[in-house]
């Protein structure tokens, strides 16, 4: 364990904190007059070096190199989280690693050496601490990137439901389980994505899912009133249903899920592609003045009409049971690297740019980050039934394309209610401050990317 007096992860966080008016909303931001660190600061530093009784936590993911999610997740977790206002002390430690692909551009062994965290063979000894029995407060899987072979329908199959049974096992035969984050979807399939929903409420278990996009920053700060009243809504992103479609679910379904009546489950999907998604505006299956709004909000996007920019245009259709519509567009080249929604509601159509934050920080990761923290120190933000229906709406979204038909969906009887969850994000429309400086102190430069070294 590194000495009080040197320590240069803490005495980095120390000198990265700046004051900020209201940042006492975040928790481990608690900074003294002229920006000094206090006594509570000085408390979380400490129990980052293990002491003070801060949770433990097992890191379990495919692959740990530069800009990968572990990287971005798991690297602020050693390091200091930054955000808009500055750098936020951890409350919580990584106590284990496992990585299952260690190739020749890995960079998180390194840094777990340089933190003195260890590095396990198995899953279950990273749970365990080398022991019999689960021996951390936490996990947080990252189940994203890694080498895996593509199915019949073009979906990568990362092996979620393997991984979430092994750590369930372990859980099991402790008779105790503690929270899980595990990184955006449930599983590629609806089927798996149930069996571990059905499977963590039989062991008990907390859970926490899902991307960093319903965490992000959004121009303007849309954010509907519990029991707002939706019609209709859209959401748009780039690049495949397979790799980014998620991400686009979850801005729809982050929204659409707090209006009136709470959240019914979905009674059909459809999956578009090229001229059926035009064919699908046309006649009004999607909504023209919608993706108009939600286009029109995207600072980052191309000049010129849509439809001679975008290549190959998808769509998925989502009809709710309680007869709301939902619709995810992906127009690649058009938004280039652009988000949005847009909804028609009781007061007209309201519409947001979701904004994420680019490298070397990726901090749009840290809102997410910070929410994991928040979950599992104090309980979830958002419910995992949010995850449980994006996980099957792109599944079955994906096959309905490859079918050619709708698919009814009376197993997508997902109900619940967004309300009485709070969860972290920044007020401000755009990233600013530490979320677009460079955070990484000199050791940790080799986990600059490239591109920005010299930014």
């Amino acid at each position: 364990m590194k000495s009080e007096k040197n320590n240069p992860r803490r005495d980095f966080i120390k000198k990265s904190m700046i004051a900020a008016a209201g940042m006492s909303v975040i928790p481990g931001f608690v900074l003294g007059e002229n920006g000094e660190i206090t006594d509570i600061t000085e408390q979380l530093s400490r129990a980052l070096a293990g002491q003070d009784g801060i949770k433990k936590v097992a890191f379990i993911t495919h692959i740990y190199r530069n800009s990968a999610h572990a990287d971005v997740i798991g690297t602020k977790l050693f390091l200091g989280i930054p955000t808009d206002e500055g750098m936020v002390a951890p409350q919580i430690k990584i106590a284990s690693v496992y990585i299952e692909q260690v190739g020749a551009n890995d960079t998180g062994i390194r840094i777990a050496n340089m933190n003195n965290t260890p590095v396990y063979p198995t899953v279950e000894e990273a749970l365990t601490l080398g022991g019999d029995k689960l021996a951390v407060d936490a996990v947080i899987y990252v189940g994203e990137h890694g080498e895996y072979p593509y199915n019949r329908l073009g979906m990568k199959l990362y092996p979620r439901m393997n991984y979430l049974e092994r750590i369930f096992r372990v859980f099991d035969a402790s008779k105790r389980s503690v929270p899980v984050f595990t990184d955006k979807a449930l599983s590629y399939s609806w089927l798996d994505a149930k069996w571990i929903y059905d499977r963590s409420k039989e062991l008990n278990v907390p859970m926490m899912a899902g991307s960093s996009l319903p965490y992000c920053w959004r121009d303007p700060n849309l954010v509907h009133p519990i029991g707002v009243k939706i019609s209709e809504a859209v959401a748009i992103g780039y690049a495949s249903l397979d790799a980014y479609g998620f991400h686009v679910t979850e801005i729809l379904q982050c929204m659409i899920e707090r209006r009136a009546g709470g959240e019914t489950g979905v009674k059909s999907v459809e999956g578009l592609k090229g001229d059926d998604v035009w064919k699908a505006i046309d006649s009004g299956k999607i909504s023209q003045k919608l993706v108009d709004a939600a286009c029109d909000a995207i600072k980052d996007k191309m000049s010129g009409n849509m439809r001679e920019i975008v290549p190959i245009p998808y769509a998925v259709i989502v009809n709710y049971n309680d007869g709301t519509k939902g619709a995810i567009l992906m127009l690649d080249k058009y938004v280039k690297t652009g988000w949005a929604y847009s909804a028609k509601t009781s007061k007209g159509i309201v519409a947001s740019d979701f904004v994420l934050a680019g490298g070397p920080n990726y901090a749009h990761f840290s809102y997410l980050t910070l929410n994991i923290q928040k979950f599992i120190v104090s309980g979830p933000v958002a419910p995992i039934e949010r995850n449980l229906l994006t996980s099957g709406i792109i599944d079955m979204g994906i096959r309905s394309l490859e079918e050619g038909k709708v698919k009814l969906t009376p197993f997508l009887d997902v109900k619940y209610s967004a309300a009485g969850y709070e969860s972290i994000r920044p007020t401000a429309p755009r990233p600013t401050g530490q979320s677009i400086s460079r955070f990484h102190p000199k050791e940790y430069e080799f986990m600059i990317p490239d591109a920005f070294k010299n930014k």
